[in-house]
């Protein structure tokens, strides 16, 4: 029973990391001005919110399998294949997540009182400077709050994570999986706990999200 509570907080904690690392830069980027690009690299990136999680799963499938050359290179460069593995279900998570934390982020920056940047870029801060000592000092709250909802939403995957690394007991179950798959085998009682201790995170990382953005909105009518 905890082994799909690790594999789930592990599978949801990597992702999260890799999902804010990634979109990060990006969201900061389009944030702050126009682009071209920004239509396109926003709608691949925003795709997963309007597609069945099971398609997701079933490009991913399509790239990494052995017999595809994505998939094949890597497996006979590396003897690794991301099918039915915990990487596997780390990749599918990422890209379910990544709409969540984009949009967050993006919010967290569009949030920020250009006036407090002007007044920096006229005091001779640069680029970096304004981000670490100017936009995160007053945006860390919705950016955390992002972040939390995109672990959560990792911890309930289960479509795309099915696909790609499948159940496999002791090596690729999930909560959301062995749900599943207890169901099927009638281990209610089982699936219940599991069930429960997942809508725990979910109640507690809403708690804080709520508490962040009441703080934040304070802080906001305060200035």
């Amino acid at each position: 029973m905890f082994t799909p509570v690790w594999h789930s907080i592990f599978v949801a904690i990597v992702s999260t990391i890799i999902a804010f690392f990634a979109m990060l830069p990006l969201s900061y980027y389009f944030a702050g001005r126009k682009s071209k690009i920004q239509l396109p690299v926003e709608t691949i990136i925003l795709l997963p919110l309007v597609l069945p999680p099971t398609v997701v799963g079933l490009i991913l499938l399509s790239l990494f399998g052995k017999n595809n050359p994505f998939g094949g290179f890597i497996w006979n460069q590396f003897h690794f294949s991301f099918i039915f593995s915990l990487a596997g279900a780390i990749v599918a998570t990422v890209i379910i997540i990544l709409p969540i934390m984009y949009q967050g982020l993006k919010a967290a920056f569009l949030s920020i009182d250009h006036e407090l940047v002007w007044a920096a870029e006229t005091l001779s801060a640069n680029r970096s400077q304004i981000f670490r000592k100017v936009i995160l000092p007053n945006c860390w709250q919705p950016i955390l709050a992002g972040i939390l909802l995109s672990f959560c939403r990792a911890m309930g995957e289960f479509g795309a994570t099915l696909m790609v690394a499948g159940y496999i007991e002791g090596k690729t179950d999930t909560i959301a999986s062995s749900i599943y798959f207890m169901v099927q085998q009638g281990n209610v009682k089982i699936a219940v706990y599991l069930g429960l201790f997942n809508l725990l995170i979910g109640v507690i990382v809403l708690l804080i999200i709520h508490v962040l953005t009441v703080r934040q909105s304070n802080l906001m009518r305060g200035m």
